[in-house]
């Protein structure tokens, strides 16, 4: 039954489009130049075809021609097979001849690429052909042949066979094993059920096999199963030819030659970007991790340097923003043969390679391109420690580079290096096209304008593996704006295979706070700070809890059990990602000593970056203890962290399975690794692949982009992995359901170019307020800046002046932020250096400034204070089972619904945060319903009320802060700026004379708060004083309301734009 219905439904239906597609076709057994079973290629069609396809051969050269291209060439199948391809795809093997009296080595073709000669190729489909085997005969269903050369081979299976893909499989498998030369010129290997359908190379594993699917936009008319699907995508004419000629990749892995196909996404993205790019306009491709972007790359790359596309012998430029993805590509390109495959260390030697490359890829970082040193290559990122002790600033200014290198010291930022480097054209190129891998970090800023500057006429693609959010702004309009060039979404990598689901789980710490010990314990250590230092320590506090031993001791307890259960019992391991690298040798330590008690056996390993010992507290003690050992080989200490130069050997072996870890391969490479768990902070959360990497522990508030890249660590497919683990004990959920959000694809490339036009503006504004701050120094920033900037230091000395220019230059930063790298930042940038100049000297002349800041020595008092009165009592889950996040929705419902507790913990969240914004711009109401909410979460605490009553008390507190907003709407009080005045007038009128008194305010200051900036013009606001105090003098004595009248005017600051 199940033949018959493999025959009716895959293998007839699969000839007809073949025939509808112009295929000709022939029964198996009507073929009657298939001569004998042992015969693969269609003599008589390849002889024609050879002809017809260069007609000027002499009968001499046509059998020379034919004798190459029949005489196996190689140790093994998939070296035959390549020596073919490189025959198939055209001027790789010439003969000598004479034409026209003159004697000439002339290319032979063997297929005929060309748009308008496609139809002179001889396309055959021919169904049950009989070939020799090895141990039987080998009955294809289907052989697709090309000018006699049999290109593709097509298993049929019946729609309803329990296991149809996989039995296809085998029998493919079977016909490359039993008939191997049928495979010496195959380009496809493909599997089709009606219903269903995958294609590989040879040789590829089934897990390698691909699916092929379409965007609605794709649909053809007719095309209607996804059999049809795949045949008209993969076997019509000029695809199967474009598959043939530029996406058969090679790729050597290990001294073997691996066979790979294109995925669909990578045809789509490959063919919409060449036709963007011969528009002469660049984009962006947003292809989640785990697509095979590098690989894509190289396929633009080989149509960028085919003559056929126009694009006149192009110079290729590859750049990464690390030096691990600038390798990894450089060794991908090189590997699947692209020519002319050079890295460039610096910017000089870019311009050298520009100046004497003609249709060359050049590799480089984008770091490379703001070194000044020919030798430049081991350039890096700051790291967590040298961001603290060392500053790396980069400006443009009158087009040069500034890169300025600075040292704490002493409280102050002393300059200890200065780099310049000129903005002068490397290349005046036309056809330069720079591919940007990554597009959403470090080189949208001044770099991106400094590229444009230096590449005026350079084509860019960018190719991001996250989305762009409405934040992250600058890059599609960078790109020239208008739509993705493709896009490929994680839901699409997981339904394809190509990634894992990704399960979510969440748990707290348990804590017992001895509160009222805390706080008098407190309040003798720093007491006698100002009330504005004590805050920000309280806040550090908030912080510091997170690294309590008690804590830390709990959830390492939490996270082996978790290991030991869901993730080492599957053969899989596991990262540690921690709230800096202190937090992960904190875990790392506590890991150990929990070994040492005999609670685990499992190894982990710390990887995170270590700067110089002279600026890095870290690097000092590793430095110390490394050298006390070597000194020390019978009295060693523990060494927390993996030595720098052994970073890159520790992740490569950690991708290896659990094993005997002395056994090694022939080679000598080892073939096992123990490391279980590699705890991180920064390091390794971007581009880092390894599959046997299943669940990621979080313990760091991550957002948006990094927090995406870092949940894909453990979304890469291997056998036997059916999902992918995220387990969060710091709370990221709301920022989950956020980045989700943005995952889904829902934000469009015009709201961003929306959001940089509406900036500009702003831009202008903020501008215009810090000049106009400054405006009564007598220096002229444009003639004599250095006066200038003396004179600002002068002016700024009072404390509150120097409040307000901070706070004018954050609004201004962050414009120019926003804008940027668009052109019309461009002319804000000298004042953009010289404001931030200033700043910068001020906290060298005000160290006042700096007495706010917590001393090592009070942050070590913080953490003992925690350690002592705060302690963990367990993990509590906070979902009955972990949550799938491929659906948004699905997700976002069930995180918010899970349980109870979780729906106290979101309600708690949610609270805190709507009060915290509240108090700023409406401190009269909100401040009681923080104080009830200080008073509900303690009682909570103590077991006083139940879970139920504080969830009706948080649903109150809810309906009050709704129901403010509509009492002022109900009054005529519509923007929140005249809710919050109304809110504090009924705190000093009363409720009937609350709305009068607003009125009168407003209506007595509507003239100076008409004015453009009336909130940074001393004058206006000291009229605006002036005026509210006229009003509340009339309810309260007029000490009293010169007090309230300050607040009410932060309280209108605040609300400006609300």
């Amino acid at each position: 039954m199940n033949q018959r219905l493999e025959y009716f439904k895959s293998e007839i239906p699969s000839l007809k489009l073949f025939k509808r597609l112009g295929y000709s076709h022939l029964n198996g057994r009507d073929l009657f130049e298939h001569n004998t079973l042992s015969e693969i290629i269609l003599r008589s069609r390849l002889l024609q075809s050879i002809k017809r396809l260069n007609p000027w051969i002499d009968d001499f050269n046509l059998q020379k021609a034919y004798d190459k291209i029949t005489e196996a060439q190689g140790a093994s199948l998939v070296e035959i097979n390549h020596n073919f391809w490189q025959l198939l795809k055209g001027a790789t093997f010439s003969v000598r001849q004479v034409i026209n009296g003159k004697e000439e080595f002339i290319p032979v073709k063997y297929i005929e690429y060309d748009a308008g000669g496609i139809q002179e190729n001889d396309f055959l489909v021919v169904n049950q052909l009989k070939f020799h085997g090895i141990s039987r005969h080998s009955v294809p269903d289907l052989v697709v042949y090309v000018n006699g050369l049999p290109v593709a081979v097509i298993e049929c299976k019946s729609p309803t066979s329990h296991n149809a893909f996989e039995n296809a499989y085998s029998d493919l498998d079977f016909y490359q094993r039993n008939s191997e030369k049928l495979f010496y010129y195959n380009q496809i290997c493909a599997a089709i059920w009606e219903v269903g359908g995958k294609y590989g190379a040879i040789n590829s594993p089934a897990a390698f096999y691909s699916v092929y699917r379409l965007k609605p936009q794709e649909e053809v008319a007719g095309i209607i199963t996804e059999q049809d699907k795949l045949i008209y995508n993969l076997f019509r004419k000029e695809r199967l030819l474009d598959i043939i000629r530029h996406f058969v990749i090679f790729e050597i892995d290990e001294g073997r030659i691996i066979k790979k196909l294109p995925r669909y996404q990578q045809i789509r993205a490959t063919n919409n970007t060449i036709w963007r790019l011969q528009k002469g306009q660049g984009g962006v491709v947003w292809h989640t991790q785990g697509s095979g972007k590098s690989i894509t790359m190289a396929y633009i790359t080989r149509k960028l340097q085919a003559p056929e596309y126009g694009f006149e012998n192009p110079t290729v430029i590859v750049m990464t923003d690390r030096k691990d993805l600038d390798v990894q590509i450089t060794g991908t390109f090189r590997n699947i043969g692209l020519k002319n495959v050079r890295q460039a260390t610096s910017v000089r030697n870019l311009d050298r390679i520009l100046r004497n490359d003609y249709g060359g890829i050049i590799t480089t970082t984008i770091q490379k391109f703001q070194e000044v040193d020919k030798d430049a290559t081991n350039t890096s990122d700051q790291t967590e420690a040298e961001e603290e002790r060392l500053r790396v600033e980069k400006h443009i200014s009158n087009n040069v580079l500034f890169k300025i290198t600075k040292v704490a010291k002493d409280g102050r930022w002393e300059e200890v290096e200065r780099e310049e480097i000129k903005l002068e054209e490397l290349s005046d190129k036309k056809n330069l096209y720079v591919l940007v891998d990554e597009a959403h970090r470090s080189q949208y800023s001044f770099l991106a304008s400094f590229m444009r500057s230096v590449l005026p006429h350079a084509k860019f693609v960018a190719f991001t593996g996250t989305p762009i959010s409405k934040d992250d702004k600058s890059t599609l309009g960078e790109f020239y704006g208008g739509d993705y060039l493709d896009t490929y979404t994680i839901k699409e990598a997981v339904a394809d295979g190509a990634t894992v689901e990704l399960l979510y789980d969440e748990g707290t710490a348990k804590l017992d706070v001895k509160k009222d010990e805390l706080d008098a314990e407190f309040h003798e250590k720093f007491g006698h700070e100002s009330e504005e230092k004590q805050e920000l320590l309280k806040e550090k506090a908030l912080k510091t809890y997170q690294f309590s031993a008690s804590r830390i001791n709990e959830i390492s307890k939490h996270i082996i059990n978790h290991f030991r259960e869901k993730i080492y019992s599957n053969g899989n391991k596991a990262m540690l990602v921690c709230d800096g690298r202190f937090g992960a040798i904190h875990y790392k330590q506590t890991f150990e000593l929990l070994r040492a008690e005999g609670y685990h056996d499992f190894d982990t390993k710390v990887v995170v970056s270590i700067g110089s010992p002279k600026t890095d507290e870290i690097a000092e003690e590793y430095y110390k203890t490394v050298e006390w050992n070597k000194n020390h080989p019978h009295d060693t200490q523990p060494v927390w962290v993996v030595a720098p130069d052994d970073i890159k050997q520790v992740t490569e072996d950690y991708k290896l399975p659990f094993g005997n870890v002395t056994e090694v391969e022939k080679s000598g490479k080892k073939k096992f690794d123990n490391t279980a768990i590699l705890i991180v902070s920064d390091m390794l959360l971007t581009g880092y692949d390894a599959p046997i990497a299943s669940c990621l522990y979080l313990d760091k508030a991550l957002k948006e982009h990094n927090l995406l890249q870092a949940i894909a660590r453990v979304n890469r497919s291997r056998k036997g992995k059916a999902a992918g683990y995220i387990v969060d004990y710091y709370g990221i959920s709301a920022f989950l359901i956020q980045a989700l959000e943005i995952f889904s694809g829902d934000i469009r490339p015009n709201d961003i170019l929306k959001n940089i036009n509406e900036e500009y503006p702003k831009l202008e504004l903020n501008h215009n307020k810090l000049v106009d701050f400054f405006r009564p120094l007598k220096a002229d920033r444009l003639i004599d800046r250095s006066q200038y900037v003396d004179e600002a230091l002068r002016y700024i000395e009072p404390i509150d002046k120097r409040d307000k220019f901070k706070e004018l230059l954050k609004q201004f930063n962050k414009s120019v932020a926003v804008v940027l790298p668009d052109v019309k930042a461009m002319k804000f940038l000298d004042d953009f250096k010289l404001y931030n100049e200033i700043k910068l000297r001020a906290k060298n002349a005000y160290p006042d400034d700096e007495d706010l800041k917590v001393t090592k020595d009070e942050s070590q008092m913080l953490q003992t204070l925690i350690d002592t009165f705060l302690k963990s009592e367990g993990i509590e889950s906070l979902l009955n089972e972990p949550v799938s996040i491929i659906d948004k929705d699905k997700f976002k419902e069930e995180i918010l619904n899970a349980s109870p507790a979780t729906k106290e913990l979101k309600m708690r969240n949610n609270l805190i945060h709507v009060i915290k914004v509240g108090l700023e711009k409406n401190p009269d109401f909100y401040r009681p319903l923080s104080e009830r909410l200080e008073q509900l979460l303690k009682e909570r605490k103590e077991d006083r009320i139940t879970r139920i009553t504080l969830l009706k008390a948080f649903a109150d507190i809810q309906d009050a802060i709704v129901n403010e907003q509509r009492e002022g709407v109900s009054k005529g009080f519509i923007t929140e700026q005249q809710v919050a005045v109304y809110n504090t007038m009924k705190i000093i009128y009363g409720a009937e004379d609350a709305e009068a008194a607003t009125n009168a305010l407003f209506d007595s200051t509507t003239g100076e708060m008409g004015i453009i900036g009336w909130e940074a013009k001393g004058m206006v606001l000291y009229e605006i004083e002036k005026k509210i105090i006229s009003v509340l003098k009339n309810k309260i004595d007029r000490a009293s309301a010169k007090v309230k009248a300050k607040e009410i005017i932060e309280v209108l600051k605040r609300n400006k734009h609300a």
